[in-house]
């Protein structure tokens, strides 16, 4: 299934974790947040503790970005598109996919690239989407859909014979939602994305701790650092 390599390079404090628990209509999640939340801002790309954990993640994705010399990128599950607003540069071509109510927003704030809206919890058409994409970027996503087999058939589709998936997966002990729970504990995960034709290479730590809680028999690949880490971020080449 592949070895990884543990980046741990961090250099940053962050909270310990949110307190809320979200409760959301699929339909227009990123607008019903604010109400559910009761937040003053317009919806979670402006709460500070989400914008220190896009810059951490985009400052990791950007890395990646320049290594590899990626041009084309879509991002499944993007929202508004905060977080590849901080990835677009000059020549790079970037798709978001996400639902109505991440596409009103992104229309709003005039954001770059280019949105497709979508259906991502029950089927997911590619008909209209080419196939040579450098980079895929699944951020904080596939534990909130009923169809995460289909969508990672689809993204080896969606992807060039040499490019890459980044995956973001919540560790169990920070008390996430999950459709499927046992699918994200971590040597699942890394066999679940292996059969769908994905090896992993890296996997980079989360600023965010959750409470440290013994391996379970589904972690038993898993290193000791990543215990504690609030999700795993997990970088994978195609297993051709």
């Amino acid at each position: 299934m592949g070895i990884y390599r543990i980046h741990s390079d961090i250099g940053l404090t962050f909270y310990k974790g949110e307190e809320h628990i979200h409760q959301f209509n699929n339909k227009n999640e990123w607008i019903d947040e604010k109400e559910n939340l009761n937040i003053d801002e317009e919806c979670r790309i402006d709460i500070p503790s989400w914008q220190f954990r896009y810059n951490y993640e985009a400052n990791l994705l950007n890395d990646i970005i320049e290594k590899n010399n990626f041009k084309k990128i879509i991002e499944l599950g993007s929202g508004p598109g905060e977080l590849g607003q901080k990835l677009i540069h000059d020549n790079i071509d970037y798709t978001f996919i996400d639902q109505q109510g991440a596409y009103k927003i992104f229309i709003e704030r005039k954001f770059k690239g280019k949105f497709k809206v979508k259906d991502l919890s029950n089927s997911f058409d590619i008909s209209d989407l080419d196939n040579d994409y450098d980079f895929l970027i699944t951020n904080d996503f596939l534990e909130h859909i009923y169809n995460p087999s289909i969508i990672m058939q689809n993204c080896y589709k969606l992807l060039k014979p040499k490019g890459k998936l980044f995956v973001s997966v919540p560790n169990w002990r920070m008390g996430h939602t999950f459709i499927y729970r046992g699918l994200f504990d971590f040597d699942n995960f890394i066999y679940f994305a292996h059969t769908h034709g994905f090896d992993i290479t890296t996997v980079y730590e989360s600023p965010l701790k959750c409470d440290e809680y013994p391996k379970i028999s589904s972690e038993s690949e898993m290193d000791d650092r990543l215990i504690t880490s609030w999700n795993w971020y997990m970088l994978f080449d195609i297993n051709k």
